[in-house]
């Protein structure tokens, strides 16, 4: 018995230099004593002990472990685990978080056989040492990671000694790799220059053959302390763009280090976007040429900038920069722009309508005049937002007075040319014109609900044998104008001397019968007052009948003269 109590206390004292507290364990009946070690001797001091050593750890687990823990170390730290491992020859260790205080603290267990009946199992506070390895750990990782990320960029890296000039290559590219270049060599630049001739674009090589010497390298890193070179190099029969970055190490300046990485992708969309550049620079001159003012506008804030090309535009006063473009468009509006205009363009630029207008159709496009140069010129403006989203709208305007003015020329020219001289209604060129239309729609299944009415003047070839063409004309102007009222809102033709024609739509068309009667009934009235009279014959489009507007006019024309033989007060014949 003394023998085994000495083996104990040597083996105790041994453990103790470790450990700062150990559980001595009877394996027959798992009772337990535990110890605490005290002062520098390490005086090994018993502070607790129980009769089921197991059974008291997984009590206590829930109390002293920290909660995260809990879980695996009740798994894991089993009576059947700790035996099988003893019975293996093993020891059985286990690292887990204490609560101290509040924290999470790290320990260490370890079991080890003692006597043929006895456990021993030292617990040994390890949090400082363990943090440390934690944050090793870390470390690693982020080297690790900022080695990956490095290594994926660069095509290969060159580890050059600049005092023997041996190096070693790595590379990540298999690409790169198929080149068939030196993995390892004895003179990085000799090598070099041989790879230059082999690889690098005919254009290049002076260039690089430069740069790339050791007496060249040695100097710019004590200017620069890094160099960088940009080339083409032919790769698989391509022609691609590399960059080259050479560095020396922090306090290695017998260390050269060169990566090269392919930049082939970003040089050409940096050349893609210089031509885009110059084509949309070519692009806003020609519209700058086009557009006297160019207003950029944030819809959030109102504020604005003004780019104007026009020393016209600029005598209006308008600013470079603004903070709210639409109060001061409607400030500068009462001032310049012609008064006819003026309640158009100050609904209209309000910035609810011009939102509203852009959010609808996508732009807004608005024709005035100001008062420039002392006179009214015509004016076009164009507003867009170059996104849904956007906070932002651009708005230009273009002086067309020339245009404008050619083109109303032109329309009232073609006015002109389609105007009966003497009543002032279409003529019968305009009939033909409106005729061709309407059999365009009616070919292509296009049809609107329309009639057609021929109007005749009667007794005035009488009127011209006994009173003269003058007073022949004088009735066909009265007879136009009966006519004319009596269809406000459709329009007249005079397709011959005496003979009138009308295009009903719309709501004249929805009361041609009555419009009808109504002038029969003024034409009879007119007849004491040896006014003209008319002979009237209307006939509607019939989508089953009609193939053309002739078809409809010939039945018209055909009442007309059959109302004119009759003469009756009503007219009632409306096919």
């Amino acid at each position: 018995m003394k023998k085994k109590n000495l083996t104990f206390v040597n083996l105790a004292l041994a453990l103790a230099n470790d450990y700062t507290s150990l559980f001595v364990i009877d394996s027959q009946n798992d009772s337990y004593v535990e110890y605490a070690v005290n002062g520098i001797d390490k005086e090994l001091l018993p502070v607790s002990k129980g009769e089921n050593f197991y059974q008291d750890v997984h009590k206590n687990c829930r109390e002293q472990v920290w909660p995260e823990d809990q879980e695996y170390f009740l798994n894991t730290f089993r009576k059947e685990n700790v035996q099988q491992a003893l019975k293996d020859g093993k020891s059985f260790s286990l690292t887990y978080r204490l609560t101290i205080d509040g924290k999470p603290r790290y320990f260490y267990l370890k079991t080890i056989q003692g006597t043929d009946s006895t456990i021993v199992i030292g617990v040994q506070d390890i949090d400082t040492q363990k943090r440390k390895e934690i944050e090793t750990e870390k470390e690693k990782r982020t080297y690790s990671e900022i080695a990956e990320a490095l290594a994926s960029r660069y095509e290969v890296i060159y580890y050059i000694n600049a005092d023997t000039n041996e190096y070693t290559q790595y590379s990540a590219s298999k690409q790169y790799a198929n080149l068939g270049t030196n993995k390892k060599g004895t003179d990085f630049f000799s090598d070099a220059v041989k790879d230059i001739q082999k690889y690098i674009h005919p254009e290049d090589r002076a260039y690089v053959l430069e740069k790339i010497q050791k007496s060249v390298l040695m100097q710019n890193f004590r200017q620069t302390g890094a160099i960088t070179l940009r080339y083409r190099q032919l790769l698989e029969g391509r022609q691609q763009y590399m960059s080259m970055l050479i560095v020396q190490p922090k306090n290695q300046d017998n260390r050269i280090i060169i990566g090269v990485f392919n930049t082939d992708a970003q040089v050409r969309h940096e050349q893609m976007m210089q031509v885009q550049n110059r084509t949309f620079s070519d692009i806003s001159n020609a519209l700058a040429q086009r557009y006297e003012v160019i207003y950029h506008v944030n819809i959030s804030t109102n504020e604005y900038f003004e780019y104007s090309t026009s020393s016209k535009y600029k005598k209006l006063e308008t600013g470079l920069k603004g903070k709210d473009f639409f109060l001061q468009a409607q400030i500068n509006m009462q001032r310049d722009i012609y008064p006819d205009d003026l309640p158009m363009m100050a609904l209209a630029m309000q910035k609810e309508n011009l939102m509203k207008t852009l959010s609808v159709s996508g732009k807004a496009v608005l024709n005035y005049r100001l008062v420039l140069d002392g006179r009214p010129q015509y004016v076009s403006l164009y507003a867009v937002r170059p996104k849904e989203d956007s906070e932002h709208i651009i708005i230009a305007v273009a002086n067309v007075d020339e245009a404008r003015r050619m083109e109303l020329a032109y329309l009232n020219a073609m006015d002109m040319a389609n105007k009966d001289a003497l009543t002032g209604v279409k003529n019968k060129r305009a009939y033909v014109q409106m005729e061709s239309d309407l059999d365009a729609q009616i070919k292509n299944k296009e049809i609107p609900a329309f009639a057609i009415a021929v109007c005749d003047v009667n007794g005035l070839k009488q009127v011209n044998d006994t009173l003269g063409h003058k007073a022949g004309d004088e009735i066909i102007k009265k007879a136009c104008s009966f006519i004319c009222n009596a269809f406000k809102h459709s329009p007249v033709f005079r397709i011959g001397g005496d003979e009138f024609a009308v295009l009903l739509k719309g709501q004249d068309y929805l009361n041609r019968t009555a419009l009808i009667q109504q002038l029969c009934q003024f034409l009879e009235e007119q007849k004491q007052n040896h006014m003209p009279l008319l002979a009237v014959g209307i006939s509607d489009f019939q989508l089953k009948k009609d193939i053309r507007v002739q078809d409809v006019f010939e039945r018209a024309d055909a009442l007309m003269y059959l109302h004119k033989k009759q003469c009756k007060k009503n007219f009632s014949n409306i096919s």
